[in-house]
């Protein structure tokens, strides 16, 4: 072997070491990552665990995913959540009067959480979602994009829809035998929209809006 031969040898072992490579989540099982087609995903050759998937459309399914979620969210703020009717007397109550309860009987750390938590975090999580997305559904990139997709990645784990409608049921069932509680078009708006958010983290391909940003640039 001559030491020209020796010498691309080895820079081809170089090269091949440095390629990046991605583990199962499930199995830790390393894999060389390729480029998927539109609707294909790729799957851990041990356990069958999905590695990844290339959504048909990723950036402008989950554009219209998160306009569909800005609208129920603000619906479900608006519009009556709740109609308790106790002796007689009927009362609608909203997303906030919980938070304006618990403010008014000293509870102020924990209103604020859930105002955070159900009301904050989902917006702004929404907001910096389209703020990333319409731009880049147009082939613009936005200012701060970097910046801009941390935060909205950071408050997923913040908008906690799931645990405001558990705490939700145990009080519906705890006041069933009390109350008659009737469920208003705010509360409807409140389930879709955990759905459409659910369908969101689903769809959402960071991988993809980084591809665009990189072939904008």
């Amino acid at each position: 072997m001559t030491r020209s031969s020796a010498e691309a040898g080895s820079t081809g072992r170089t090269c091949d070491s440095l390629r990046p490579v991605i583990a199962c989540e499930f199995c830790d099982l390393l894999h060389r990552p390729r480029q998927l087609r539109p609707g294909e995903k790729a799957k851990c050759s041990r356990c069958g665990g999905v590695l990844a998937r290339q959504s048909r459309n990723p950036i402008e399914g989950t554009l219209a995913l998160a306009l569909a979620a800005l609208v129920l969210l603000v619906m479900a703020n608006v519009f009556p959540f709740l109609e308790i009717s106790l002796e007689g007397q009927v009362s609608e109550n909203h997303i906030v009067t919980g938070v304006i309860g618990l403010w008014q009987g000293g509870a102020q750390a924990l209103a604020l959480l859930i105002l955070f938590t159900t009301v904050l975090a989902p917006a702004l999580r929404i907001l910096g979602l389209l703020y990333v997305v319409f731009p880049l559904s147009l082939w613009r990139v936005p200012p701060g994009v970097a910046g801009a997709l941390r935060f909205q990645e950071a408050l997923v784990s913040w908008a906690m829809l799931d645990v405001y409608m558990l705490a939700l049921l145990v009080i519906l069932i705890k006041m069933m035998g009390m109350a008659r509680i009737q469920l208003e078009t705010g509360a409807y708006c409140f389930v879709v929209l955990f759905i459409v958010l659910t369908l969101v983290s689903a769809f959402y391909d960071r991988e993809a809006l980084w591809d665009r940003v990189e072939a904008l640039r």
